[in-house]
């Protein structure tokens, strides 16, 4: 019978291969999980072309501002336990171990432990002997800073809620702001994009009109002036194609970082833009805004927490009264000595040559300034309204003007277009008439993009109180 030997270098080539393809094996399964939980750290885009209100969708789970939100009021809330914690009874515990060598310094004893017969004494010479001590300490404060057994509304668990308040309202602006962002985004991309087509054919018309100027001029029917002109309508046209397609993959980038996605993302945004809300009426609008305005509320929480801090500073005037009680235990490790203690401490302030006085006063005038300033944020939200809707006004007259100029300007065309059939007009005369068309429609687009980001603003000047996009 014939055996056959594996050779050694065949088996050593074979363990390498081995070794290598368990290596791969490995590699591309962390390399999947890696992809898999980079993949699961972003939103899942829907299949359609995404709206308006499927970005904003997006954008209020992913937004950063509206996170550090959210851990802003979990912060507030352990504020107001903790500060209505420290107004109960507090136990603390401690654990000491010494070692004495030697004799008392005094006619004291620093430790005495036991009877005279036995234990550590300051009067028996010790070499070398451990000690434990070991205590507790209780203490309630009865009435402090305005807290009478922690039970009634202190000035300080006041002043954290309040506080809360205001941190809640704060998120309500700060969703309304990102709204506005992704709206101003979305709208201004979109408009973006919506312009491409146009600018395009607008080279085109310029670039036809450049040739046959040309070929004009050569025939000594143009003058050179005129091939100058309209060459330099195609160098401008041509920069501003290129600053509008860059316009647009910007804005794409942009509204991706807004949504929480990577900027290599391709959107495929819906190329309508939103209708337009119907005007809102100006009485009811001021109404709300007046009695319900995120920014109002914001500012009357400061001004109650400004209350607060005025109390609690004016009742650090008063005495304080705290109940304490302490445990103790003291041992060499063979005879024990406890002590148990009970008392009420009252402190009394005396003379601090009116610091906390002028204190007191100066919470007084923040108190003062606090409601005073309500006004003025009122005020400023007035005349921010009063601005948005004067600019809607002048976008609105605006755009009413252009539609008429541009339905003009379609007639002529079409007039254009007839007679340079019938060979009456030249064609240079209907180029022309395009390009004045497509030029009025681009502003149109311009405005009507504009004037729906002002009606945002609206929303977010409103706080929300008045909505057109949710």
């Amino acid at each position: 019978m014939t055996k056959f030997v594996l050779h050694r270098n065949l088996r050593l080539r074979n363990r390498l291969t081995a070794s290598l393809a368990a290596l791969l094996l490995i590699f591309s399964l962390r390399l999947s999980a890696q992809e898999i939980e980079t993949s699961s750290q972003h939103p899942e885009l829907p299949r359609h072309p995404l709206t308006l209100q499927d970005c904003i969708a997006i954008a209020l789970g992913e937004s950063p501002k509206l996170e550090a939100s959210r851990f802003d009021l979990l912060a507030a809330g352990e504020e107001i336990r903790a500060a209505q914690a420290s107004l109960w009874p507090n136990l603390k515990g401690s654990a000491t171990g010494e070692a004495f060598s030697g004799q008392s310094t005094g006619i004291f004893s620093v430790v005495t432990i036991g009877p005279s017969t036995g234990g550590v004494t300051s009067k028996r010479h010790v070499n070398l002997v451990g000690v434990g001590l070991f205590g507790l300490r209780l203490e309630y404060p009865v009435f402090k800073d305005g807290s009478i057994f922690g039970f009634n509304d202190a000035p300080a668990v006041q002043s954290a809620k309040v506080k809360r308040n205001a941190l809640a309202w704060t998120a309500h602006l700060t969703r309304e702001d990102v709204i506005y962002r992704i709206t101003q985004a979305f709208v201004e991309t979109v408009s973006a994009q919506n312009r491409i087509q146009p600018i395009d054919r607008r080279v085109a018309l310029l670039q036809r009109s450049v040739d046959i100027t040309r070929e004009e001029q050569e025939k000594g029917l143009l003058l050179p002036i005129d091939l100058k002109i309209v060459t330099e309508q195609l160098n401008g046209a041509r920069s501003l194609s290129k600053i509008i397609h860059e316009r647009a993959v910007a804005g794409s980038l942009g509204l991706a970082r807004l949504l929480g996605l990577p900027s290599s993302t391709n959107l495929r945004l819906e190329s309508t833009l939103p209708e337009l809300p119907p005007p809102p009426d100006a009485a009811q609008l001021f109404h709300t805004m007046l009695t319900l305005h995120p920014s109002l509320q914001v500012q009357r929480a400061n001004i109650e927490k400004a209350r607060q801090d005025y109390r609690l500073e004016r009742f650090r005037l008063y005495p304080s009264v705290t109940l304490h009680g302490s445990a103790f235990d003291v041992t060499d490790f063979n005879t024990d000595a406890h002590d148990l203690i009970g008392g009420i401490t009252v402190g009394i302030p005396i003379f601090d040559f009116g610091a906390q006085r002028a204190t007191v006063r100066a919470r007084k005038d923040t108190y003062s300034a606090e409601q005073a300033r309500l006004g003025s944020v009122a005020d400023d939200l007035v005349s921010e309204i009063v601005r948005i809707y004067e600019e809607i006004d002048s976008q609105s007259a605006s755009i009413l003007t252009l539609q008429g100029e541009i339905g003009k300007l379609d007639r002529d065309l079409r007039v254009a277009q007839s007679q340079q059939q019938q060979g009456i007009t030249p064609l240079l005369t209907v180029i022309d008439a395009e390009l004045r068309l497509v030029a009025k429609q681009d502003e149109l687009r311009i405005d009507q993009a504009r004037r729906l980001v002002l009606y945002a603003n609206l929303q977010k000047a409103m706080g929300g109180t008045w909505k057109w996009i949710r």
